[in-house]
């Protein structure tokens, strides 16, 4: 879990850096499906569930072929906002933390960047808000 609060301790430094800029998103909004121009998709359920058919820009091998997993917004662990770790009871955010059960290629963690007012998430890496020029965008 350390790694992940650093991580976003990161992300929110750097979110001035580039031309993206987080935006929060309540659950509601962020419940259904949500496709890139490439056809990678990702579906966000309520009671936290997440299936997607692949992250080809995400940088991580195994998350290539999709699967089944979960989803949960990060929330600030201290009054600065330095310190994240992800929340399944948070019911908003501006950064969310994908994971998909291990498979054949075993398991796959992904964060994602709420962008363009919440109309667009992106992959998020140490470095960028937007780690690729892939945008999912609400279906």
């Amino acid at each position: 879990m350390a790694s992940m609060s650093l991580l976003s301790s990161a992300l929110l430094l750097c979110a001035g850096c580039g031309s993206e800029t987080q935006h929060v998103i309540g659950q509601g909004d962020l419940v259904g499906s949500w496709e890139t121009s490439g056809g990678d998709s990702i579906r966000f359920s309520v009671d936290r569930e997440v299936t997607t058919n692949g992250f080809s820009d995400s940088g991580e091998e195994s998350c290539g072929n999709g699967g089944v997993g979960y989803w949960s917004f990060y929330v600030a662990m201290d009054d600065r906002g330095e310190s994240l770790e992800t929340s399944p009871e948070a019911t908003e955010g501006d950064f969310i933390s994908v994971s998909l059960r291990e498979g054949a290629e075993g398991e796959c963690q992904v964060d994602l960047s709420v962008i363009d007012e919440g109309r667009s998430l992106c992959v998020a890496d140490l470095d960028n808000v937007c780690a690729s020029g892939a945008r999912f965008t609400r279906q």
